[in-house]
């Protein structure tokens, strides 16, 4: 595990003083997310080893060197392009030689030829020829003329005959009788008629539901309530200085000295009061 740890160093330290890749392994980010599970095992595992400061700084190295990485692969493909491409003189053409920079992983070769396919599009799109074509293509298009207007002072046979249709019915509500309402009944009867009415009670929907603990429906997620109770923050008074952890909340906690009140997890807590490292406290 320290093996590695300085393997990183070494590549951090070419990373930063070279233009070109530093040589990796092609597991090499494979490798790095491996070595890293193993160092937040371990730091879970112990939480009063110094774990915790190695894995930290792990994670701070090999993502600048993953960061550096990616910058050169982008300016590769940049540059790559700009000498390959002719795009304002004269016909623009393609003569891509294999610049493709060295020591890269599989990873990093596929990041690679996408930028190059990105960049090869663009510089496409915005060449004379790309242009000169749209505009040729705006030319071509024909015009439609508009259809002229339809006389619509004849009429046609299919209006005449909804003109008889519409005078038919007309004739026929005219000689319709008008329908005389009820005469209305005492507000005393209607009431009356209301209460003596059966009420209609609603039915009543029964839900299946087989963790029903009430007649309310009501169920508990005893793996919810279990993982809140375990990620309960507490306050605890520290009794000897220890240094930083890794909660089960995978944040860092620490470094903690003596008569130190501080706030943590329950189960992180509980490690330091088995081990007679610290009390909790109620405020």
């Amino acid at each position: 595990m320290d093996q590695f740890y300085q393997e990183l160093r070494k590549i951090q330290k070419k990373e930063r003083n070279n233009a070109t890749l530093a040589r990796v392994e092609e597991d090499f980010y494979t490798t790095i997310h491996e070595y890293l599970d193993e160092l937040r095992q371990e730091a879970i595992r112990d939480p009063f080893s110094n774990v915790h400061g190695i894995l930290k700084e792990a994670q701070i190295i090999a993502t600048e060197i993953c960061e550096r990485r990616e910058h050169k692969i982008t300016d590769a493909a940049v540059v790559n392009i700009h000498r390959s491409y002719h795009l304002f003189t004269g016909k623009p053409q393609f003569d891509l030689v294999d610049t493709t920079p060295l020591n890269l992983t599989p990873e990093e070769e596929k990041f690679y030829f996408s930028l190059i396919d990105t960049l090869k599009n663009h510089s496409g799109n915005i060449s004379l020829e790309k242009l000169s074509d749209d505009d040729d293509d705006d030319e071509k298009k024909v015009i439609k003329p508009k259809e002229t207007q339809k006389n619509t002072l004849i009429p046609t046979p299919s209006e005449e005959k909804k003109s008889d249709e519409v005078l038919d019915r007309l004739d026929e509500i005219s000689k319709a009788k008008p329908i005389k309402p009820e005469p209305k009944q005492p507000i005393e009867k209607q009431v009356n008629k209301a209460e003596a009415a059966p009420k209609k009670s609603a039915p009543k929907v029964i839900e299946d539901n087989p963790n029903a603990f009430d007649e309310a429906d009501e169920f508990y997620d005893f793996e919810s309530r279990k993982v809140a109770k375990d990620t309960e923050l507490v306050t605890m008074l520290v009794f000897d200085d220890v240094g930083p952890i890794v909660g089960v909340d995978e944040k860092v906690y620490g470094p903690f000295r003596s008569q130190d009140l501080v706030t943590l997890p329950l189960v992180n807590a509980k490690v330091f009061f088995k081990n007679r490292k610290g009390r909790q406290v109620k405020i």
